[in-house]
């Protein structure tokens, strides 16, 4: 009987369609096509360039809440080389770890930024994979599938040591984390912090930009084209039984993020 696994890519190659894309899920089709009684569906999903907050909120999003548990396997590939700001040797960047999630789901990732803050809280070990950091300037294609290939046959002998005290332990507060297809802007501000602000105008400030917004109980608490800052969709349940979750800065039937200048992962909100 064969079994079905999905793989989803994270990366920063920019647009689905563009090449990048396609070499690399070509790879991994060739690491992953020859496992007995497996079959393997890659996905795609795109994150800004460099962007290691976007791209670790997106993996805690769709990992974290995953309900294919084991048979999920995330490939995530944002890699500024910026752990060095000196001249590159041989196109070396960071480095490539390991991370099983108490609910199952593999992940095989670039040890970059705050790619893996959101994730950590749910794995007992960050682990790093013995394999060539250096020697390419597309890593993803020609070096990792390998280590990929190995995970999903369960072949650990890759693995070397825990790296997890390398993983920072939060994203930067009151900042943007993500923007989705409407131009919302997902924030690391808590909520809670609203909740006696609501029906409350303010004034919001991103990227040198401002507008002012109602705090409400949703986003929809404005009339179109209005802006609104309130408890958005996104979240999960942390191993406390409190729960991650994030505001949004919103233009109903509009785009929040053109509002502010298109504002990068990290960036700072402030409101008042």
């Amino acid at each position: 009987m064969t079994t079905q696994y999905f793989v989803r890519v994270i990366g920063d190659y920019g647009q689905l369609g563009d090449m990048a894309f396609a070499e690399v899920s070509d790879r991994l089709d060739a690491q992953l096509m020859d496992i007995p009684d497996a079959h393997f569906s890659v996905r795609l999903s795109s994150v800004p360039v460099f962007d290691t907050i976007a791209t670790g909120f997106m993996l805690a999003q769709l990992a974290v809440n995953s309900p294919l548990g084991d048979r999920h396997i995330f490939y995530v590939n944002t890699a500024p080389r910026k752990d060095k700001a000196q001249a590159r040797v041989d196109n070396e960047g960071e480095g490539l770890v390991y991370a099983k999630l108490k609910n199952g789901v593999r992940i095989v990732a670039v040890n970059s930024g705050y790619s893996l803050t959101l994730i950590k809280p749910f794995t007992d070990s960050i682990r790093l994979i013995n394999v060539s950091a250096a020697g390419s300037q597309f890593r993803s294609r020609d070096n990792f599938p390998v280590a990929v290939g190995a995970i999903a046959r369960g072949d650990e002998s890759l693995l070397g040591d825990d790296v997890t005290h390398t993983v920072p332990d939060a994203l930067p507060k009151n900042a943007v984390v993500y923007t989705d297809g409407y131009g919302n802007l997902k924030c690391s501000i808590d909520p809670k912090d609203l909740d006696t602000h609501h029906g409350e105008k303010v004034t919001v400030e991103i990227n040198g930009r401002e507008q002012v917004a109602m705090v409400g109980t949703g986003i929809f608490a404005v009339a179109d084209g209005e802006y609104c800052l309130a408890k958005g969709s996104s979240g999960w349940a942390l191993p406390d039984g409190s729960r991650m979750e994030f505001a949004e800065m919103v233009k109903r039937g509009g785009n929040a993020s053109k509002s502010f200048g298109t504002p990068p992962g990290g960036i700072k909100v402030n409101w008042r």
